[in-house]
């Protein structure tokens, strides 16, 4: 069971697979399970996600102050308009 970080609610899921026949005999032959690896991969990708947004939101505001103690403008078009913009793709 995991816990999401933005919900106070347990989540639980369950996922089928196929794999490659080959694939499973070279993890079995390294003396590792499926389901372990898998779990781990998973595990390691969703604790990385407070990481690469946080340093997302450094760059940015980064760029904002690089902007605001240099006076660069684009054009007359707002640097923080075009971030907010960028937000919705």
């Amino acid at each position: 069971m995991a816990f999401s970080p933005n919900s106070c609610y347990a989540l639980s899921m369950q996922v089928l697979v196929n794999i490659p026949d080959e694939l499973a005999a070279q993890l079995q032959a390294r003396g590792l399970v499926l389901e372990a690896c898998l779990r781990d991969l998973m595990e390691e990708k969703f604790s990385q996600e407070p990481i690469r947004e946080e340093r997302r939101r450094q760059a940015v505001e980064a760029m904002r102050g690089f902007a605001e103690r240099h006076g660069a403008t684009l054009g007359g078009l707002d640097l923080k308009s075009m971030v907010h913009e960028g937000h919705k793709y």
